[in-house]
């Protein structure tokens, strides 16, 4: 009869691992992964970054295009608008944004409907992510948009914005119910009124995931260039049309 020390030179002899060695190897392994997952993370949302920015490019050269063949003019920017609203229904209605962008007048420029939406949208729900700002309307003529005492005519078309590569054009607008969740609809309409008004830059662009508030949104200035924003910086590119004097947040 082997005794137990017999039992373990044999499987060290024969090349098994022992429980012990098992047991350590298994704790390594978990050990990596935990390390692992967070830049598999960032990795995956720098990718969804891009191509967010794509989309927004996108979206940007189309609403070029449909400039060029209307005389230089802009599409309306009002959700459920006559015929020549770039978004013609509400993000929450008709499949949750499909009907809003397959009748609104860029579609005929962008047909495919997933460069409508970022892809770290958080509510799968939704088919839409982005939105212009409410003072870029081709509306004729021109209304005046106000925004906290300063007020100016809409800008019909890009060349109306006196600073557009520090001016806001198009941006990610949070879910309903997306932090800091305070009773506001968020995304709804398909323009943007910035962030003191009605609506909410995107905040899921993050690197913390456990700080929602935190975040940026991708966004469109008029000369064309996109980049990350954060809440603070996309009220300032926002307010920039109005030249609202800037100062210190």
């Amino acid at each position: 009869m082997r005794t137990q020390p017999d039992r373990e030179a044999s499987a060290r002899t024969s090349g098994a691992f022992t429980l012990i060695e098992l047991l350590v190897v298994m704790a390594i392994i978990a050990v990596l992964i935990g390390l692992l997952f967070p830049t598999i993370g960032a990795i995956k949302e720098s990718a969804n970054v891009s191509v967010c920015t794509s989309n927004l490019q996108q979206i940007y050269r189309c609403l070029n295009a449909y400039t060029t063949d209307n005389q230089g003019r802009l599409p309306w920017n009002e959700t459920g608008g006559p015929a020549g609203s770039w978004i013609a229904g509400y993000a929450a209605t008709g499949t949750n944004g499909v009907l809003g962008i397959t009748r609104g007048s860029l579609y005929k420029y962008l047909k495919d409907i997933r460069v409508y939406r970022c892809p770290s949208y958080p509510d799968r729900d939704y088919i839409r992510s982005y939105s212009m700002a409410d003072y870029m309307s081709g509306k004729t003529p021109p209304p005046t948009i106000s925004f906290q005492g300063f007020s100016a005519p809409c800008a019909g078309n890009m060349g109306a914005v006196d600073r557009p590569a520090q001016t806001l054009m198009l941006i990610e607008e949070n879910p309903p119910g997306f932090p800091p969740a305070d009773g506001r609809t968020y995304l709804n309409d398909g323009f943007y009124g910035g962030s003191t008004g009605r609506d909410r830059p995107a905040t899921y662009h993050r690197p913390n995931k456990k700080d929602p508030t935190k975040g940026k949104a991708n966004a469109c200035f008029v000369d064309g260039h996109v980049q990350l924003l954060s809440n603070d910086e996309a009220d300032r590119a926002y307010e920039m049309f109005y030249h609202v004097p800037l100062v210190n947040r």
